[in-house]
Parts: C-alpha cells; sequence; structure tokens
C-alpha cells in the first residue's frame, strides 16, 4: 500500500496517458510510414538516402525493429515517458512533467510513426541535459537535425540554474559546428516551397505556436467549452502575475523559440508536434509563475487535453488517416 501511494503521481501519468491515447496503439501505418519502412528494409543503418533527412536512427534503426505498428507506437510511447522521466530529474516539479506530458499538441508521436524522430528526439534532449552526455547528444542529431541547436539550450539551462560552465558546453557547441556542414555535403536541405522561410510573417506564426502553450488543439474555431477553459487558464495565469519572475520569462521565451527553430519562419510548413522539445520552456515558467490555484490550472489542462483530443478525432488528418 505505501508504495502505491509513494508512486501515485507518477501511476496516474502513466495511466491518465493510456486513457488518454488508448486507441492510439492500434493506429495503422499511414503515408510516410510505407516509405520510411522500405528504407529500413532496403538500407544500411547509415546510408544516407537520396531526397530524405538523414535520420538513420528514427528511420532505418526504428522502422527496423518491427513491423507491427503497435509495436513501434508502444515504444513510441516508452520513450516518452523516458523523456518525461528525464524532465522531472532535471526540475525536479511534477507540475512541468504533466503540463508537458498532456499538451495535446503532440498527439501525433502518438498516432503516426512517422514522427519517431520528434518522440526519440525528446528523449535524447532531456537524457543529454540530464547527463551531460555529448554521445547521447550526438545520438540525437543521428536521430533528427533539428537537435543541431541542443548547445544553445544547454547554455539556457545552465544559465537558468546558475551553472554555467563554458568548458562543460563547449564541446556540444563544437560537435553542432562540425555537424552542420556534414549534414548538407550528405543531404541538401529541402527546397520546396513549403520549406520557404519567411521573416515577415514570424509574428503570425509564433502567436499561432503560442497559443498550444496553452492547450488549444490545432484547428479549433467554435469549441465553446475548449475556449471557455482556455480563458479560465489565461486568468488564473493573470491572478498569478504577482509572481513573475524576469529571468524565467527569459528562460522560457527563449527555450521556446530555440527548441522549435525554424518553423517559426515556416508558415507554410505548420504543424503543432514541432514544439515537442520547445514547451519545455513555458512549463517551467508556468511552474514558477503559478504559486496559487495549481490543482485547478491543471485539472483545466488535462481536461482540455481529453475534449482537445475528442475535437481532433473529428478533424486533423493525422488522426483520420483519409
Amino acid at each position: 500500500m505505501m508504495t502505491g501511494r509513494k508512486y501515485w503521481k507518477e501511476i496516474s501519468l502513466v495511466f491518465g496517458l493510456i486513457l488518454l491515447y488508448r486507441d492510439s496503439f492500434f493506429a495503422r501505418f499511414f503515408q510516410d510510414d510505407f516509405i520510411l519502412q522500405n528504407i529500413a528494409k532496403t538500407s544500411e543503418l547509415l546510408e544516407p538516402i537520396p531526397n530524405f533527412p538523414y535520420r538513420p536512427i528514427a528511420i532505418q534503426f526504428f522502422y527496423s525493429l518491427s513491423s507491427d505498428p503497435f509495436i513501434l507506437h508502444s515504444l513510441m510511447f516508452i520513450f516518452f515517458l523516458g523523456g518525461l522521466y528525464f524532465i522531472y530529474k532535471i526540475t525536479k516539479s511534477y507540475f512541468v512533467v504533466f503540463l508537458v506530458a498532456f499538451n495535446i499538441s503532440l498527439f501525433p508521436l502518438f498516432y503516426w510513426v512517422a514522427t519517431s524522430y520528434f518522440s526519440l528526439a525528446f528523449f535524447f534532449v532531456f537524457a543529454a541535459l540530464y547527463f551531460n552526455s555529448l554521445p547521447i547528444f550526438i545520438l540525437g542529431l543521428f536521430t533528427n537535425e533539428l537537435i543541431v541547436v541542443f548547445p544553445i539550450l544547454y547554455l539556457l539551462w545552465s544559465w537558468f540554474k546558475n551553472k554555467i560552465e563554458i568548458k562543460r558546453v563547449f564541446p556540444f557547441f563544437l560537435v553542432s559546428a562540425l555537424y552542420l556542414p556534414l549534414r548538407v555535403m550528405l543531404v541538401p536541405f529541402p527546397k520546396a516551397t513549403d520549406y520557404a522561410i519567411e521573416i515577415g510573417k514570424f509574428i503570425p506564426t509564433f502567436r499561432w505556436y503560442s497559443l498550444r502553450i496553452f492547450n488549444l488543439p490545432e484547428g479549433i474555431r467554435n469549441q465553446n467549452i475548449i475556449l471557455v477553459l482556455f480563458a479560465a487558464l489565461v486568468l488564473l495565469v493573470i491572478l498569478n502575475f504577482k509572481n513573475f519572475k524576469l529571468k524565467s520569462f527569459i528562460f522560457g521565451v527563449s527555450w521556446f523559440f530555440v527548441g522549435a527553430l525554424p518553423f517559426f519562419f515556416l508558415p507554410g510548413h505548420m504543424s503543432a508536434y514541432y514544439l515537442t522539445i520547445s514547451l519545455f520552456g513555458p512549463m517551467v515558467f508556468l511552474s514558477d509563475l503559478l504559486k496559487k490555484y495549481r490543482v485547478l490550472f491543471l485539472t483545466i489542462y488535462v481536461l482540455m487535453a481529453f475534449l482537445g483530443l475528442e475535437f481532433l478525432k473529428t478533424s486533423h488528418w493525422i488522426i483520420l488517416k483519409p
């Protein structure tokens, strides 16, 4: 009995996520999955694939583990829990963990195996941050090239925790500096119009992504209950504003921005799950800010996750798989 009471938060988290995403374990392969499966079958582990990002761990390795989508969805779920574990280890905050875990923006990580490059990256980023591990960081680069910004994230976290040590951060910057030209040489960045950088549309794009912090699902329009709950979350933040800390705010905004580069400048290629790593910053800020009404805030937030997913089940192509 004592063991169950001791770990009731962890048990609630796991069972809450299983309940929320229970049908995602049975989601079938879809679109890119078939292409990536074929690549895994016909390519060597570290072989660059023409016209595809260089992600050998997320493509060749991960898809070679099983041809059963249930197993791959289950592995993605485990990696996500692993990332949450390391978030707790570095923050010691269940509040931050629950906010990240139940943010509905991350639903594709459960419903589409092709997003494994973000599921695994989520794990590698926070594992590397906890262990201060260069090898784990390198594994992350072989999973998702966007992890190249990790040294900046590491520097931000060190600054926030008042533990900046240049000699610890420098090797990560060096690896990123060496990786970028090698990555471009192996597989050039895409030239499709969807990936066109538009600096002039930064503000509306940033605003769209920022709304996901408060658990608004993509495509929400006239769902009055969800919008009322969203307003309630904003009100609770305002009621706690006397706890505002500039350093925490700077950290939250900076991590949010860096963690989702370059997507704030790609209005033609917007998806909320690109915030997988970046959401951590705002959640740390909210944890510092919300000293009162935490339970109420989290209750509303989790309720929005369940209501938001029900909305997405009727509207989003990743779940509908037309």
